[in-house]
């Protein structure tokens, strides 16, 4: 039993250290676009091939992109840290958590072919929070606003990014950031849960 426990508060740990790199490099991400007025253009030299758009430099786009990267490796720990020990959904309901997964990995996969794993990954990622944020209100196992968390993960991107996509037609690239908050805020739920175990 001890074992158990110890693994657990472990994993916690770790999505809660996970997350909270995902929120840092996230708000990373931010920093040219809020403070050093790049545009999109500065940032992503590519071309199409049919309806896939190839980034030109994966060396560059990996140096380019430190935040997004950092954010990619907290996301994935994150989530498998979660998914074995079914936290905070339940232990029946622990494999939604291959749903961000296979976002995160859209996303890392993004870094060479933009089109269409970028815009794949996000909506992976919101989609699958979405489902996992409804099942843990329901499970309680989490108790108080740290229950919440993940459905403000899933949410953000239709409530705030989204949008912005359809109504200006370019990818919201001052606003993508701040999901970064919602991140920080699970990785946080995560650290106080395993005080709690």
């Amino acid at each position: 039993m001890e074992s158990t426990v110890t693994s657990k508060i472990k994993n916690l740990q770790q999505a809660g250290i996970g997350y909270m790199t995902a929120g840092f490099g996230m708000l990373a991400m931010g920093v040219p676009y809020w403070f050093m007025g790049k545009d999109l253009e500065e940032v992503i030299a590519n071309h199409w091939v049919g309806i896939f758009q190839i980034n030109d430099n994966l060396k560059e786009a990996f140096v380019g992109n430190w935040g997004f990267v950092l954010a990619s490796i907290g996301m994935l720990i994150g989530a498998f840290s979660l998914l074995k020990i079914g936290e905070p959904v339940g232990w029946n309901r622990r494999k939604l958590f291959l749903i961000p997964i296979i976002g995160t990995i859209c996303h890392i996969l993004s870094l060479k072919i933009l089109v269409p794993f970028a815009p794949l990954g996000s909506f992976l990622y919101a989609v699958g929070f979405i489902i996992i944020g409804v099942t843990s209100i329901k499970a309680k196992i989490w108790d108080s606003w740290k229950r919440f968390t993940p459905l403000f993960i899933g949410l953000f991107p239709f409530v705030m990014m989204y949008p912005l996509l359809v109504i200006t037609g370019n990818p919201p690239h001052h606003i993508i950031p701040l999901w970064g908050i919602a991140f920080l805020l699970f990785g946080l739920s995560a650290s106080l849960r395993s005080k709690e175990v």
